[in-house]
């Protein structure tokens, strides 16, 4: 969307911004043309979409095996290959058994933990908890602690 000016407004803004002092009359009125003639581009930064920047990865298509224009297939069961590809499974299985012992371990403790967490339940003292549920600072003070300092008050 350009917005166009009027002929006049044009002529205006042509007057009072394109200024070309000591030149001949002839030399100014190219330059006018030249540069009326001129638009620039926005920097390369601002645009949205460039051709010269590759905006997408490139999409991979399927292959299609042409077997008999490429001879004959190499073959893929080779015995190293499957040497390696067994060793893979037993290193794969491997790590499969430990991780099922060390899982296995974590519950046995977690349900070790919860065992010994119920039994001392009976033992723990009852005010504790209610002491742990109440914010910091406002907890209520002692009645033994008000009268401790109401002796200390009277013997000074």
């Amino acid at each position: 969307m350009s917005v166009q000016a009027d002929p006049r407004e044009q002529e205006e803004i042509d007057q009072l911004f394109i200024v070309f002092e000591g030149s001949s009359p002839e030399d100014v009125s190219h330059a006018r043309q030249l540069w009326s003639s001129l638009s620039l581009l926005p920097p390369l930064e601002s645009r949205l979409v460039s051709a010269d920047i590759r905006q997408r990865l490139p999409v991979s298509r399927p292959q299609r095996n042409n077997t008999a224009a490429a001879g004959p297939a190499p073959e893929l069961n080779s015995a190293p290959d499957l040497r390696q590809r067994q060793e893979e499974r037993q290193r794969y299985a491997a790590m499969g058994d430990q991780r099922k012992e060390i899982l296995a371990l974590l519950r046995r403790q977690r349900e070790q933990r919860i065992q010994k967490e119920l039994l001392s339940e009976a033992f723990k003292p009852k005010g504790k908890k209610m002491r742990d549920k109440m914010p910091k600072g406002k907890e209520d003070p002692d009645p033994d602690s008000e009268a401790d300092k109401e002796l200390v008050r009277k013997l000074q």
